[in-house]
């Protein structure tokens, strides 16, 4: 019996699926809100680790990534819920922001040594596509979901930035006249 390819989620549909749940379990549904938030959302909790992993030169899989958020033992949002005072949080964005940087923080060297030993197995995969494109059988190198979202993270990062300097700083000591 052959199995069939199990689907990799794109980047869109990872960002989609982790701010769907950060709407469903940390704003119960309040999607005027969410829609504020959404671009912290995306620059300081989702894109956040695959900043990380970009800058240590690293990627895992799509679902690897999804799984880094939402698996039920230990997905950084799970363990939020789990272990996080929900009701007493000022603001989401900060908070969320603070929690991936702490679990960045305690277990960045378990991910990374994840990341090398994912990177060790594609390799051979990848070797398998470049004796195909020599071989004239071309195919795509399979997207790096991680890249792209840490690309993302760079734009949104620009973006913000441009948006500050348009506005402006505010001045140091206000005129009298």
């Amino acid at each position: 019996m052959k199995r069939t390819p199990r689907h990799q989620p794109t980047p869109q549909e990872i960002r989609d699926v982790i701010l769907g749940f950060i709407g469903r379990h940390f704003y119960h549904g309040d999607k005027v809100t969410l829609a504020k938030d959404t671009a912290r959302l995306l620059r300081w909790v989702v894109l956040k680790p695959a900043e990380w992993l970009d800058d240590k030169g690293v990627t895992i899989s799509a679902a690897s990534y999804r799984d880094l958020f939402l698996d039920s033992r230990h997905g950084v949002l799970m363990e939020a819920l789990r272990h996080g005072a929900i009701d007493d949080i000022r603001y989401r964005p900060a908070w969320l922001g603070q929690v991936v940087e702490s679990y960045l923080r305690i277990h960045g060297d378990r991910l990374y040594e994840h990341a090398k030993a994912w990177e060790a197995s594609r390799s051979g995969v990848l070797a398998d596509q470049i004796a195909a494109a020599i071989g004239g059988r071309a195919s795509g190198a399979p997207p790096d979901p991680v890249r792209q979202l840490a690309q993302a993270a760079s734009l949104l990062r620009r973006a913000a930035a441009a948006q500050a300097r348009r506005r402006g700083a505010a001045p140091t000591q206000l005129t009298l006249l």
